[in-house]
């Protein structure tokens, strides 16, 4: 007689593990009263016995969304990310738990964080400032998708943007317009490899064009509270030091907005007397006068892939994530002006 085939359940999965009920349950609802050692031997038994709880003790998915912040400022490139987030999960069956993170001496570790919040994968952006904790995100086995970065992690995928042909195709729109002597104001480089691209796009662009470019045309970072100040900030710099420059190139919009205050302020008309150029494409940047000219990258549509691809993997509905770097777009409008004086369509 054939023996009777025993019933995959909890109990089962808890004699196997040589752990108690109560830590399989644990282990299963994504608490953090367990060891990231015990964790895994749990999780290992689970996967091979391919065990799925009842209908009755399931709990909706929840989706950990992580904002890694310098300041306790909401910026618009954190809106739009948001936004995406928004989009996709309203009204659907799963919970997102928003985290704005902070690195200070006494912050706590990512991982306890989602352990904490019992998030079952993780949006995370931008993850430069904390690639010191990814191998601790890596070795826990959460699905994780970096949002404007980039790994080969298992288990971890990533949405980034064109950075350096963005910002290629920003220059040589200048060049067109007869722009020779481009100022480049900086955003912080160490870590971002996107703001190092947009730099080098810059200088790829101006040794062609410029060749006698100035050192003193790249303003390094000077970090503020608000973006906009730093681009602020920076551009009066640049004004002051450089004044034979005719157009400024911003590593992102919120700077190009501080920038053309910055302009304004020294008596300098946008776009009659000196273009400036953004990247991003933030919302209000159409609405200013002039408008902003700028490289469009897919910020609400990264919010919204990222969140998705999560949800299809939780819900075995695609074996991994995917790692896409989607194109950028130059967008024109009203803040460059063709070095003859006429606008440049």
């Amino acid at each position: 007689m054939a023996r009777h085939k025993k019933e995959i359940n909890i109990k089962l999965v808890a004699e196997e593990a040589g752990v108690s009920l109560a830590t399989v349950s644990r282990v299963i609802n994504n608490r953090t009263d367990v060891s990231e050692a015990m964790r895994r031997k749990v999780s290992a038994v689970v996967e091979k016995f391919n065990f799925a709880p009842t209908k009755g003790s399931e709990r909706r998915i929840n989706i950990g969304v992580i904002v890694v912040m310098d300041t306790s400022l909401v910026n618009e490139y954190i809106s739009q990310v948001l936004d995406g987030v928004a989009d996709y999960s309203d009204g659907g069956l799963l919970d997102v738990t928003v985290i704005f993170y902070r690195i200070t001496p006494d912050a706590k570790p990512l991982l306890q964080l989602i352990r904490e919040r019992r998030c079952d994968a993780v949006v995370l952006f931008p993850p430069e400032r904390v690639t010191d904790q990814l191998p601790q995100l890596i070795e826990s086995e959460i699905p994780v998708m970096l949002v404007n970065g980039s790994t080969n992690a298992p288990k971890m995928g990533f949405l980034n943007n064109e950075s350096y042909t963005g910002a290629v195709k920003a220059m040589e729109y200048l060049a067109e317009c007869g722009h020779t002597k481009i100022g480049f104001l900086c955003n912080a480089l160490e870590n971002s490899e996107n703001h190092q691209q947009r730099l080098q796009g810059y200088l790829d662009v101006m040794a062609k064009i410029s060749p006698d470019r100035k050192s003193g045309w790249i303003i390094p970072h000077q970090p503020t509270p608000e973006t906009t100040e730093a681009g602020y900030n920076q551009c009066m710099q640049l004004l002051l030091t450089c004044p034979e420059i005719t157009a400024v190139f911003c590593t992102n919009d919120e700077m190009a907005v501080g920038a053309v205050k910055a302009c304004w302020d020294a008596n300098l008309r946008v776009p009659e007397d000196i273009s400036v150029i953004g990247f991003d494409d933030i919302p209000y940047g159409r609405y200013l006068h002039p408008a902003l000219t700028t490289v469009r990258q897919p910020l609400t549509e990264f919010g919204y892939r990222a969140v998705k691809y999560l949800d299809e993997l939780l819900k075995n509905q695609r074996a991994g994530l995917p790692c896409e770097t989607l194109d950028t777009k130059l967008i024109v409008r009203d803040s460059v002006m063709n070095i003859t004086g006429e606008k440049k369509q």
